[in-house]
């Protein structure tokens, strides 16, 4: 892995480190975390040319060519005191910041930008331009919860680049400067989502919960199939078969998916892929059952 070297960034009151190539940002961030000769404060993000290795959710990999995408990690510590419940919504804090940055390039291009439960950021609700992952990290102290939000961000690819029809880049949407100044574009997306999310975090912790902070209803006015229906695939099934369809009805208290089944249940879903498709399907098994809310 190659070593890391501090960069000025726009905003960015934390350390941001960058490298050429890494295995992924996630482990190079939890490197640098056990590393005590480094500095790796609240909102310490690193971000990498290249990654090797580089992961999304349940094992899956996260690819891109050299220079085309952002691929980011930031280091996250909050009160250990901060409820449980609330260290799930750090995702969509995130998910949230991206969306914005994202959106003050493409809505002047007539693109709107959208989040998928739980960890996608859609433009037009079909096109996937970001992934995000997190996960905990040990703390360094007692007194905090440590967290690593992970993201990557497709930049400068274009159509032929792109790993799937229904992925997407700023480059694929219209963006020319994405093309032109790819470095730019990113420390500029970098700046946008440090701010947000600081915010985002800020917000969180001072008011104890995601309701109560504002950051459930926003990240419910966000999500591109809240209110439609959908079905969601079970989170360890390769071939993304439709496992549950219904209502997709709210998030709850955690950041879970409430989908409301044809047979009138409540679901609360902690981990699944949410599918565009009306086949019938069974129970999936990643479910917590709730009383129906009528």
């Amino acid at each position: 892995m190659d070593a890391p070297t501090r960069i000025a960034i726009d905003g960015a009151q934390a350390p941001v480190y960058r490298v050429p190539s890494a295995p992924s940002t996630l482990d190079l961030a939890t490197a640098l975390l056990a590393d005590t000769a480094i500095p790796t404060p609240h909102m310490t993000t690193v971000i990498a040319d290249h990654q090797s290795a580089g992961r999304g959710r349940l094992g899956r990999t996260w690819a891109a060519p050299r220079g085309q995408a952002l691929l980011a990690s930031t280091i996250v510590s909050v009160p250990a005191s901060l409820p449980t419940e609330a260290l799930g919504w750090l995702v969509h804090a995130c998910a949230l910041s991206v969306r914005d940055a994202l959106r003050k390039r493409l809505a002047p291009l007539n693109h709107e930008v959208f989040l998928k439960w739980p960890n996608d950021v859609l433009v037009d609700k079909r096109r996937k331009i970001c992934g995000i992952l997190a996960q905990l990290s040990p703390a360094s102290s007692p007194f905090t919860t440590t967290a690593i939000l992970g993201y990557g961000i497709n930049i400068a690819q274009s159509d032929t680049d792109l790993p799937t029809p229904q992925a997407t880049s700023l480059l694929a949407e219209g963006d020319a400067l994405a093309g032109t100044d790819p470095v730019g574009v990113t420390h500029t997306l970098l700046t946008d989502i440090l701010v947000g999310l600081k915010a985002r975090i800020r917000s969180l912790v001072a008011h104890g919960s995601a309701a109560a902070s504002g950051l459930m209803d926003e990240a419910m006015a966000a999500q591109a199939f809240i209110g439609g229906r959908i079905a969601v695939a079970e989170p360890t099934d390769p071939t993304g078969t439709p496992a549950l369809e219904g209502t997709a009805l709210s998030l709850s208290s955690t950041g879970a998916l409430l989908l409301r089944s044809d047979d009138g249940r409540t679901h609360e879903i902690h981990a699944g892929d949410v599918l565009a498709t009306t086949t019938p399907v069974r129970t999936a098994h990643n479910t917590k059952e709730k009383r129906a809310n009528n």
